[in-house]
């Protein structure tokens, strides 16, 4: 949107936007707009210091109470955090006590258990050699019986 050439050659739409006199609205609805007639009147100045201030005061009572909330909302925050924390301290206090326990009794019975195979594998080392002369004794009494049961019956014709 670059002015047209009327504009550079010094037409008469220049001359409007260069001048500060009459092109400028004089009976402007919104003072706020107009730099001139804000700054104007000493008249009217007070009435809108006094408005500009209760509406600063407003503004700033607004922003200390929103950090007010959000003070209490952190604090808030902070405290569950804090209690949050010192439940997971204790539970994980209760777990680190109960894995120790489960480790000594790991411990004990892998022990009693070493123990326990030791005396089994004496047994029956002992059981086997007990076992192992009752077998050979009953088949060397079932073979001497099977051959006096040979010569003591007769051949059948």
């Amino acid at each position: 949107m670059c002015p047209g050439p009327q504009l550079r050659a010094g037409g008469p739409d220049r001359t409007g936007w260069l001048t500060r006199g009459p092109s400028f609205p004089q009976d402007s609805t919104e003072p706020e707009l107009d730099v001139r007639r804000r700054a104007g009147g000493a008249g009217s100045r007070p009435a809108d210091e006094k408005q500009s201030a209760a509406e600063l005061d407003l503004v700033l009572q607004r922003h200390q109470d929103l950090q007010e909330r959000l003070a209490q909302e952190m604090l808030g925050l902070a405290r569950s955090l804090k209690t949050n924390t010192l439940t997971a301290q204790s539970v994980i206090k209760k777990d680190n006590q109960t894995l120790s326990h489960s480790l000594k009794m790991a411990d004990q019975n892998l022990e009693k258990l070493r123990t326990e195979s030791e005396r089994l594998e004496q047994h029956a080392q002992k059981s086997v050699d007990w076992l192992l002369w009752a077998v050979l004794v009953a088949v060397c009494s079932i073979f001497i019986s099977v051959i006096l049961f040979i010569r003591i019956m007769p051949k059948l014709k």
